[in-house]
């Protein structure tokens, strides 16, 4: 598939870590189709828009349901943002005052930013989960002492990092937070990687997952959310319309209305279905593998050019392909311009995420260059990439 620039030339998006693009034709085609013959209100009314409106949430809940591999489609909230479901789990978790809250030093200030509000308004405790830098490993026992010493409230973990990639031992980590206290609120941010790499919703070790449609599900914007895979429920944050039990001013209790007040974003919705249906076809096992292949050619040109550190974890952990690197005497920010000049798209900087590049000892250096390919990335793009970067240190 073509990617074209401003100009329309043609350009190399290795960005997929910010938002996978392009996005397959179906899903333009369709939400377009869709949102100007169909762009009723959903649930506000028995017209047959409003109807069809409905028709198209639920099925984009069932077959978001099976993708995730969720067994009750209404346990799917959707929101505007992954943003959003983060505050929504987080902020609405009815933490206390003194109780304690652990993270890895991966996670996004979607997930940091909430926290330290709940810190400094409510006093809560804040705790990193310890990862042994070199083998980018999770020192579980370590962890367990922690847990042992101070139980935790609330763990959130990433299920791949945004910067470099690693895929920490969420299911393990989860294990013993609920080991040291069977109410730790689990929450699990899979924005990069949701439905690629499914999880158990089944064992109660999970309590909220957050998805990103216009990212590993090749959505548009607009569309995110969370599943609620344990019996745990969040405060609500947003109170209003909802188009069922309109008699009653209380938000009503029943999923997923209890936290879908507001009209829903039709068109995203849309784009998100047909993207569900196109990932069925393509299936995930080809997704990664194309991925990973390209990840791992990509490490290796980096390697042969003079100056470059790459930042992603070793072969023997976890990863979903996401490599950061610098270059030796050039500000990270320079390269992506360099780049840039070139039509080639990337990003530097600390991507939001500035715990991973205290971690990674990058944040001084003003972060990284971060390159994530996607299913539409070929070979040729990572041999212009390579040429680039010789050009730039040469």
């Amino acid at each position: 598939m073509e990617q074209v620039n401003a100009k329309g030339t043609d350009v190399i998006y290795l960005d997929n870590a910010a938002t996978t693009f392009p996005k397959p034709e179906s899903v333009y085609s369709f939400a377009d189709t869709f949102y100007r013959s169909f762009g009723g209100n959903a649930g506000r009314g028995g017209n047959p828009l409003a109807r069809e409106g409905v028709r198209l949430l639920n099925e984009t809940r069932e077959h978001l349901a099976l993708w995730l591999g969720v067994n009750s489609p209404e346990n799917i909230i959707f929101t505007p943002s992954a943003t959003e479901a983060l505050n929504l789990a987080i902020l609405g978790s009815k933490l206390l005052s003194g109780d304690t809250i652990y993270v890895t030093p991966f996670e996004h200030n979607s997930v940091l930013r909430p926290i330290e509000y709940l810190r400094q308004t409510l006093g809560i405790q804040v705790r990193q989960i310890p990862f042994a830098y070199r083998t980018y490993t999770c020192e579980l026992d370590k962890l367990f002492a922690a847990f042992q010493a101070e139980a935790p409230a609330m763990v959130c973990i990433t299920q791949a990092s945004n910067v470099n990639g690693l895929m920490p031992p969420l299911i393990e980590i989860a294990r013993l937070a609920k080991s040291a206290n069977p109410r730790t609120i689990v929450v699990v941010d899979g924005a990069q990687t949701a439905g690629l790499y499914p999880l158990p919703f089944t064992n109660d070790l999970i309590d909220a997952y957050i998805f990103s449609g216009h990212k590993s599900l090749y959505g548009p914007y607009g569309a995110a959310g969370l599943v609620l895979a344990s019996s745990w429920r969040p405060r609500p944050l947003l109170f209003g319309g909802t188009g069922t039990v309109s008699e009653s001013v209380q938000m009503p209790t029943r999923l997923p209305s209890a936290y879908e007040a507001g009209s829903h974003n039709i068109w995203a919705i849309a784009g998100l279905r047909s993207a569900l249906q196109w990932l069925g076809e393509v299936g995930r096992d080809t997704i990664i593998e194309h991925t990973l292949a390209l990840s791992h050619q990509l490490q290796d040109k980096l390697r042969e050019v003079p100056g470059v550190e790459i930042f992603a974890p070793p072969s023997s952990t976890s990863w979903c392909g996401i490599i950061s690197f610098t270059v030796d005497g050039i500000a990270p920010q320079a390269v992506e311009l360099a780049l840039g000049a070139k039509d080639i798209a990337v990003r530097a900087g600390l991507h939001c995420s500035p715990w991973v590049h205290e971690w990674m000892s990058t944040k001084e250096l003003g972060g990284t260059v971060r390159v994530s390919v996607g299913y539409f990335n070929q070979p040729e793009h990572l041999t212009q990439i390579e040429k680039a970067l010789l050009d730039l240190v040469s």
